[in-house]
């Protein structure tokens, strides 16, 4: 394991501290995030205006210098803070403030019971089941995906919208009403769900971003109708695609069926913050209702591989307090997880998720399935779930696949001169990372081979010497595929020249290129093998490294010197027809004469 990646594990680690930023502003948090970097830590949880970092102490102290940065603080934050802020913030720090943002193990949970299957993968994309068409360019982008791959692995950056619903009374009679407190517990259960997920594999390097899009305040999250008195029809038209696609036309996404916006939305979300993936999360309220249940008896559900999630905030006999311990489980049929319980109706022969992991713990054929979230919402999470949402290893080198990946360096062809060289040599190459590749035999996105890291650094150096770092051709290394150049200074005889690349996921070129540079020897000198022949003829023998020699003549022995011919082979003709004195110089492949 390399000290970059140890020191990443210890960071994930650390208690999480909240640090408020001066201001909202993305180019605020940036510097902020930043900040938290420089210091080792990691941000976990990233709101407007609100960041919750893996912190020590140490670094902790050291962040207070920070510019971008007021408060850090593992207690609560002062009311104050809220004054003139979004409502997401306020509801970000009320979550934090009432300690509700770690992760609650699961305790006296219901006993389990027969629900049926609650997570079907969409339409393909391209028959008006998702594929994003609105937006076609990959700026932005993970290397290798498209705009419809939203949620390909659980691994990196990932941005949540939480879409609380409202009834704005247009068809149906508004039954249910929002607080901001039962806003503010929506978010921190978010919250809590995805910090356990993200403790769960340090590798995997997850963070969130969380937008909060709250109906009560926020028209766009606003519909026609009351969710909670429709039936939930998650496969049909006459529950969740009406209100569903009402508010994400309202979000700026109206072309196509709902599986098209609401990807477009999470593809819209993560181009905006700098997130890896995108996905929506729509929470219904349910406070008034009896059962916490659609009327048709389903209260929780995901589209596979996204791009949303359905909630009602009480989830059945789970509860509003337990609404993390749900939303996990949900989150994970996000990124391709099987169910494990027998009445979902699994199997042990399908098989699904970025590494092609088959849903072998399903305990309605596996006798032995042992204990998962994927289960019973449990604190455990098997092998086979890591698989299909992409947390395994098949190579066996230490690192789940789709982090461990290493980058390639490359000369360009014609970089590498075939001849003897002469002087300095620029040689110029290219740094690309490498996806893992995408195996997952279900086709509703693209499969898209994608990796998440960039190049970090090229490095290179001459017969074995310390590594120095290269010139990058576009004056930073900080995108998928990068330039580079490098100088390698003249020297004698033949040097073996090499680079390597890293990239920001701590993976390393294991196998740097190389090139081996043949200095042109140096000419002999010539010496006093000059002789006259007969006719004023000139001749001298061939020395070692000489190319050509220059003849040059003067009329005394001090000077002055004429060049009079370069020739290749060792004679000379003189047609002056008179007495002179000749010199002659020995010329090698780089056109130096000999001493």
């Amino acid at each position: 394991m390399s000290l970059l990646l140890a020191a990443t594990l210890l960071a994930a680690s650390a208690p999480l501290r909240a640090v408020v930023l001066v201001d909202g502003s993305a180019a605020t948090a940036r510097d902020a995030e930043a900040a938290v970097t420089r210091v080792g830590g990691t941000v976990a949880h990233r709101f407007d205006g609100l960041l919750l970092a893996a912190l020590d102490d140490s670094g902790a102290r050291r962040l207070f210098r920070a510019p971008s940065i007021r408060d850090v603080t593992l207690g609560a934050l002062p009311r104050e803070r809220e004054r003139g802020r979004s409502e997401a913030f306020r509801a970000a720090l009320r979550g934090w403030n009432g300690g509700a943002f770690d992760p609650r193990p699961v305790t006296g949970a219901p006993p389990r019971q027969p629900e049926p299957a609650h997570a079907w993968v969409p339409p393909v994309a391209g028959t008006g089941g998702g594929s994003v068409t609105a937006a076609t360019s990959s700026e932005g982008l993970p290397y290798g995906a498209t705009p419809s791959n939203t949620s390909e692995y659980l691994a990196g950056r990932v941005a949540i919208n939480v879409l609380l619903v409202e009834s704005d009374g247009t068809i149906d009679l508004p039954t249910e009403s929002w607080t901001a407190e039962r806003e503010s517990a929506v978010l921190a259960s978010v919250v809590a769900a995805c910090e356990w997920l993200r403790l769960q594999e340090p590798q995997a390097r997850l963070s969130f971003d969380y937008r909060l899009i709250a109906g009560r305040t926020d028209a766009r999250a606003r519909t026609s109708y009351e969710p909670i008195r429709r039936p939930a029809d998650p496969r049909g038209t006459a529950g969740e695609a009406l209100w569903s696609s009402e508010i994400l036309a309202k979000m700026g996404h109206a072309s196509g069926d709902r599986f098209a916006r609401s990807r477009a939305l999470a593809d819209a979300t993560r181009r905006e913050v700098g997130a890896d993936w995108g996905l929506n999360v729509f929470v219904a309220d349910s406070f008034a209702d009896a059962d916490g249940r659609f009327p048709d008896g389903y209260y929780a559900w995901t589209w596979v591989g996204g791009p949303h999630v359905v909630a009602t905030w009480d989830n059945g006999a789970w509860g509003s307090a337990r609404f993390d311990q749900v939303l996990r489980h949900e989150l994970l049929h996000a990124f391709w997880a099987f169910d494990e319980y027998a009445t979902s109706g699994c199997t042990c022969q399908e098989s699904r998720g970025y590494l092609d992991g088959r849903g072998l713990n399903c305990d309605a054929c596996n006798m032995s399935a042992v204990p998962c979230v994927m289960i019973s919402n449990g604190d455990a999470m098997c092998a086979h779930t890591r698989r299909q949402i992409g947390w395994a290893d098949l190579d066996g080198d230490g690192v789940i696949d789709v982090a461990g990946e290493d980058p390639d360096t490359f000369f360009d062809g014609d970089a590498v001169p075939a001849s003897p060289v002469c002087g300095a040599v620029a040689l110029r190459g290219s740094a690309s990372v490498v996806a893992p590749t995408n195996r997952n035999p279900i086709l509703t996105t693209p499969r898209s081979s994608i990796s998440l890291a960039r190049v970090a650094a090229v490095e290179w150096r001459v017969d074995g010497a310390p590594w120095v770092p290269a010139v990058p051709e576009d004056g930073a290394f900080d995108a998928p595929v990068e330039r580079f150049a490098v100088t390698v200074p003249s020297g004698p005889g033949s040097r073996l020249v090499e680079v390597r690349s890293r990239d920001t996921w701590s993976n390393a070129d294991p196998a740097p290129e190389r090139a081996t540079l043949e200095a042109a020897a140096p000419a002999s000198d010539v010496g006093d093998s000059l002789r006259v022949e007969s006719g004023a003829t000139l001749a001298w023998r061939t020395v070692p490294g000489a190319v050509a020699y220059r003849v040059y003549r003067a009329p005394a022995s001090p000077g002055p010197w004429s060049l009079v011919a370069e020739v290749t082979f060792p004679a000379h003709g003189d047609a002056v027809g008179t007495d002179g004195y000749f010199r002659i110089r020995a010329v090698d492949a780089c056109g130096r004469e000999a001493d």
